[in-house]
Order: C-alpha cells, then sequence, then structure tokens
C-alpha cells in the first residue's frame, strides 16, 4: 500500500529526496528552480507536494494543486529503481480516488516511445487527451511555451471548460499572461 505524506516544508527530511528525484525526472524548463518550488510549497495554499512511501521507504512524489472546480498534477515521478512495479498505477488510482474533482495534468507530445508510453498510462487509468491545444510556459519566466497535451480523468468537464483550467493553470501554476 502506498502512503501519501505530505511535505510541509523544505527542511523536511522527504523534500530532499523528493528534490532529487525532481530533478532528474524532469528536464529544466518541464519544472520549478529549487527557490520557486520552496517558494510554492512555503507559501502557496493551493499547493501540495506529497512524497510517496511504500513500507515506510520512499519510492516517490506527487505534487499537486487544488482549485475550486479540478484539480491540477503539476509533477509526478516514480524513483527508477522502483518501477515496473505498478507503483504508478497504484498511485493514481489512490489519488483519483481520494480528490473528489476532476484531474488534469501535462503531458508531453507523442514524439518518442517514452512519451507515447506515459500517455497510454494515463490512458489505461481512465485519463483522456484533450482535443484543444495547449502549451506549458517555461518556468523560467522567459514567455517561452512548449508544446504539450492535457489530460483529464473527467473528459466532459475538461473539454467544456478548456479555458477555465488553462486560465487558472496559466495565472496560478506558472504566473504567464499570454500576450493577446
Amino acid at each position: 500500500m502506498i502512503e501519501f505524506r505530505k511535505i510541509e516544508n523544505s527542511s523536511d527530511l522527504l523534500f530532499g529526496k523528493m528534490y532529487e528525484l525532481y530533478r532528474s525526472a524532469f528536464p529544466a524548463v518541464e519544472r520549478r528552480s529549487l527557490g520557486s518550488l520552496e517558494h510554492v510549497l512555503n507559501y502557496d495554499k493551493n499547493f501540495e507536494m506529497d512524497a510517496l512511501l511504500k513500507d515506510g521507504n520512499f519510492v516517490g512524489f506527487f505534487n499537486f494543486w487544488t482549485f475550486e472546480r479540478f484539480v491540477f498534477g503539476e509533477h509526478f515521478a516514480i524513483d527508477s529503481k522502483m518501477r515496473g512495479q505498478n507503483i504508478g498505477s497504484e498511485v493514481v488510482q489512490t489519488f483519483v480516488s481520494k480528490i473528489n474533482l476532476p484531474v488534469v495534468l501535462e503531458v508531453e507530445m507523442p514524439m518518442d516511445a517514452q512519451s507515447i508510453r506515459r500517455i497510454d498510462f494515463y490512458e489505461r487509468l481512465g485519463f483522456k487527451v484533450l482535443s484543444h491545444n495547449y502549451a506549458q510556459p517555461y518556468y523560467d519566466g522567459s514567455g517561452k511555451l512548449l508544446p504539450m497535451l492535457l489530460m483529464s480523468n473527467n473528459y466532459h468537464f475538461a473539454d467544456k471548460h478548456f479555458s477555465l483550467i488553462k486560465n487558472t493553470v496559466y495565472k496560478n501554476v506558472y504566473q504567464y499572461t499570454p500576450n493577446e
């Protein structure tokens, strides 16, 4: 059984393990700087960082934002030594079952075997790719955008409220205002 243990602040011993995995699992353009991550953890009430424990041992993390009408999964990773044991599936299923809101997350465009496997993974767990154009703002504040896909476990809600989701994520997660 996977345990979700909330990391309260950056002095938590599990924060260091989470950050090490975070840095190795995500390219720089798809992750926050250490200072930015500490800031949202310490000061943003909508953000939560959970260490994932199995038999008391750190196996990964799940970072997410809770908004009024949906939850946005920002980052999720399982330690590479623990992959292939269905831990990721258990984490997503457990998370979705405890959240009473639609869950939305970003995935890379299906350009290589790894990104295709990631989309397939979420589809097996009941998520669907939204057909709307979406791009993730770089975390560095440069205004650059990285083409991505959004997926949700509640396609009807996410499709109908795509603009709300995109605007909420851009404003709160990325502090990004599109030039329109």
